[in-house]
């Protein structure tokens, strides 16, 4: 889950996000490994040996404090020392609006402290440039349960000049787009569960025949981009043809390896025609450009299908919906069955350790010490009786306010649980997403787009994004006119360069493999 992007910028990720985003195939190389306390330095082997000195250990992460943790912090603070870890924790929220400036204040001044979360959309890339952190490759391979509580794939694909120069945080391993429906009114019309775009097609006009005070579908308009994605036949099925490549509006064709238009793809042609009827049709809502409240409308019942992202976020937004016991919605991905999206197994968070701390390895030991499931379901979820108690292995039902942001420490595919409210299908396609051998190796994993050589251009068309793309994919401007718009406009402000550069720093990316 790309979770937290910060400052208020987008993730989806980051946080969300997840919650981001992460051979061919794609192996599971960890799947099904469970990280438990086998062969841990826990408890009563950790007791026999000689007690440790214990080195408090400061953190920094963004954020608020969360509510209770004073006392989760001292259970884990006397789980450390019972399991003779040799270390205790001092942890410190600071602000989202304060964080990314006071953490490089703090590096730049030589502040002695041992772990803080970073990321390459904030300071990550310039902290390793100037030899602020610490290379974790052998702390990592010397810690066994961390290193079983990651897919290899994580490890390997989020790494920096080749070298881990942070724990990647994330639960899944690549993005998987949908639709949120209400199942009770395709019950009502008598439709069958939704299987084909056509099916969702379906169910979006009978809405709109049968429904007064209804609506078919409204998604917020910034995330309108999706669409062509959603609604095409090749949604999910990483066809040879057409991936997303992290630079607004281009695309990669795959199948002569250059670099496109998203809007020129034919492979997502059909749905930029699908969005035009629609909008054109009143399927999707007229406001659709200045949408910000799709998730309330949904929720308030004024709207018969959203958008979805199995992320481990998304979801849980409309989870209060089934409190009267109803099982009233039901998720649409488009070839779900068939489902095999590309992914770079990227993640966008790391928790990082400054060479300016003097306690690196105790640092490594609490992390793999929190990659163990006991631990990380203490701090992550809190005290187990008090905070919340297990549901089988992989839920859990929240018993207090307690809600720790993992996503600064103890995100661990293979450890996470789901809350006992969220509803089946969001676990089932979440838990889809948390397994690398789910998704498709992209061709492209690695690149990361640096648009310092064509800065001028680039500058010149990243308007277009939100005055002529953003309206094509919403259906406001009709998909013959507004991809001619694109063309025309991309030329006259120099966006072959940025094509060009962007195709040569893929060829890079790719000569090697």
């Amino acid at each position: 889950m790309r979770l937290k992007k910060w400052f208020g910028t987008a993730t989806t990720a980051v946080l969300v996000s997840s919650l981001v985003l992460a051979g061919c195939g794609g192996n599971a190389k960890n799947e099904g490994s469970t990280a438990n306390s086998t062969n841990s330095p826990s408890s009563s082997e950790g007791s026999a040996s000689a007690s440790k000195e214990v080195v408090t250990l400061k953190a920094y992460f963004p954020g608020d404090k969360p509510a209770g943790f004073d006392a989760v912090l001292q259970a884990v603070n006397d789980k450390l020392k019972k399991d003779n870890i040799g270390a205790a924790l001092n942890i410190n929220f600071m602000p989202w609006t304060d964080y990314g400036n006071a953490v490089s204040v703090k590096m730049s001044a030589g502040e002695e402290f041992d772990m803080y979360l970073d990321a390459p959309w904030l300071s990550m890339n310039q902290m390793i440039e100037s030899k602020s952190l610490t290379e974790l490759d052998a702390a990592v391979a010397a810690r066994p349960e961390l290193k079983a509580s990651i897919p290899e794939e994580m490890w390997e694909y989020n790494k920096f000049g080749g070298k881990i120069m942070g724990i990647p945080l994330g639960t899944t391993q690549g993005q998987l787009y949908g639709v949120l429906i209400r199942k009770d009114l395709r019950e009502k019309y008598g439709l069958p569960e939704l299987k084909t775009l056509d099916d969702l097609e379906k169910f979006l006009y009978a809405v709109k025949e049968n429904e007064k005070d209804i609506k078919p579908f409204v998604i917020n308009g910034i995330k309108a981009d999706k669409l062509p994605f959603i609604l095409s036949n090749s949604a999910n099925l990483a066809q040879d043809e057409v991936l997303e490549i992290g630079v607004n509006m281009f695309s990669y064709s795959i199948k002569d390896k250059k670099v496109i238009g998203q809007w020129e793809s034919p492979t997502i042609a059909d749905a930029y025609e699908r969005v035009t009827k629609y909008y054109k049709d009143g399927i999707i809502s007229k406001n659709i450009a200045q949408e910000q409240n799709a998730e309330t409308l949904f929720k308030q019942g004024k709207y018969a299908a959203t958008y979805y992202a199995a992320d481990g976020v998304e979801g849980l937004k409309y989870s209060e919906m089934l409190k009267d016991g109803s099982d009233k919605l039901e998720i649409f991905i488009p070839n779900g069955e068939q489902a095999k999206p590309y992914t770079a197994y990227q993640q966008w968070n790391f928790l990082c350790i400054p060479t300016t701390s003097k306690h690196s390895d105790v640092t490594m030991d609490v992390v793999n010490w929190l990659s163990i499931k006991e631990n990380h379901d203490l701090m992550e979820y809190g005290i187990q009786g008090k905070d919340w108690e297990p549901v089988g292995d992989s839920s859990y039902k929240a018993l207090s306010g307690y809600t720790f942001p993992g996503y600064v420490l103890t995100w661990r595919p293979v450890l996470n649980r789901t809350p006992d409210t969220m509803m089946q299908d969001d676990k089932k396609w979440f838990d889809f997403s948390t397994k690398t051998s789910n998704f498709t190796l992209s061709p492209i994993a690695g690149f990361n787009f640096n648009a310092e050589k064509v800065k001028t251009e680039y500058a010149k068309i990243t308007p277009l994004h939100d005055s002529i793309f953003l309206p094509l994919s919403q259906g406001l401007i009709p998909a013959a006119e507004g991809k001619k718009t694109m063309e025309d406009k991309m030329a006259s402000l120099g966006g072959q360069k940025v094509i060009d550069e962007i195709q040569a720093q893929i060829d890079a990316v790719t000569s090697g493999k």
